[in-house]
């Protein structure tokens, strides 16, 4: 892909992973999920129902105790691990979700390392971006750029840009979203998923994926915890980080016009749109 492609449904659908008749849970793909701790516990529930409800085999979920009962709460079918346990003995997954919702949290960024020293995909967020793009900036790439995906809103977007040196401000990146997105993406050899109203992505080369204006109600805390989810699961079905970021941001707002029918809506009812917007995406003809 290059050059600027736009996202529609008919994009969507033909990448969309289908199983198929021989398929297990391990060939529809595995992600791992390192997300949430003490204080954000909500967040690791969000990530871990968007990936199951988007189609993933099997979730794995790494944290700390308190978020690991929350998210067997909503999703008894995830397989916790000890964060501890994981950094020295990373279970196995296609890809990885890692940095929604973590803290200060020493075995949970051992684990994060151990992700990126695994060399797997993975999609990064809030609070692993700046560690993950310093890393890849300064050449620690075990993952190609094709296989990793960053996710940041504006805010975050101009901090991990600080970290790398880079000192611009939100209202820089709201005057050039598409060029801020393919800086980041150059300089830490990822894709970069620019979060907002106007959704932008970029890899290293140039290419860029416009989004259609994205639903308002898409505006509500732990909705960017549900896209992670959604693009990690894609990544470990065999995706490429930049038809993972296409295809998870075009749902993701599909859902919001989904959940929307029954009024305002939160990050969990966007999870829970999720089976709805797919099953009507790869129905239709449009």
């Amino acid at each position: 892909m290059s050059g600027t492609s736009q996202v529609d449904a008919a994009w969507v659908r033909e990448r969309w992973p289908v199983p198929e008749a021989g398929d297990d849970k391990y060939s529809r793909g595995v992600v791992g999920v390192v997300a949430g701790s003490d204080a954000y516990p909500g967040a690791a529930a969000l990530v871990v129902s968007a990936a199951v409800r988007a189609g993933a085999g099997m979730v794995r979920y790494v944290g700390p105790r308190r978020a690991q009962d929350l998210v067997l709460g909503h999703r008894p079918e995830c397989v916790v691990h000890d964060p501890g346990d994981a950094a020295e003995s990373l279970p196995r997954a296609q890809a990885w979700v890692v940095g929604p919702g973590v803290a200060d949290h020493p075995e949970q960024d051992a684990a994060i390392g151990a992700v990126m020293a695994a060399g797997v995909p993975m999609v990064v967020d809030a609070g692993a971006l700046e560690a993950v793009a310093r890393a890849r900036a300064s050449g620690s790439r075990e993952a190609p750029a094709d296989r990793v995906l960053l996710t940041p809103h504006a805010e975050e977007l101009m901090r991990t840009l600080g970290a790398l040196r880079h000192d611009v401000t939100v209202h820089d990146v709201a005057a050039d979203r598409a060029g801020h997105a393919r800086l980041l993406a150059e300089t830490a050899r990822a894709t970069v998923l620019l979060k907002g109203s106007q959704t932008v992505i970029a890899s290293p080369g140039g290419s860029l994926v416009e989004l259609p204006p994205a639903p308002p109600w898409l505006a509500t805390a732990g909705s960017g915890d549900v896209l992670a989810g959604i693009a990690g699961a894609l990544l470990a079905a065999g995706m490429t980080a930049i038809e993972a970021a296409g295809c998870a941001s075009w749902v993701h707002a599909r859902t919001a016009v989904e959940a929307q029918r029954s009024g305002p809506v939160a990050a969990l009812d966007l999870a829970g749109a999720l089976p709805v917007a797919v099953a009507r995406m790869l129905t239709s003809d449009g």
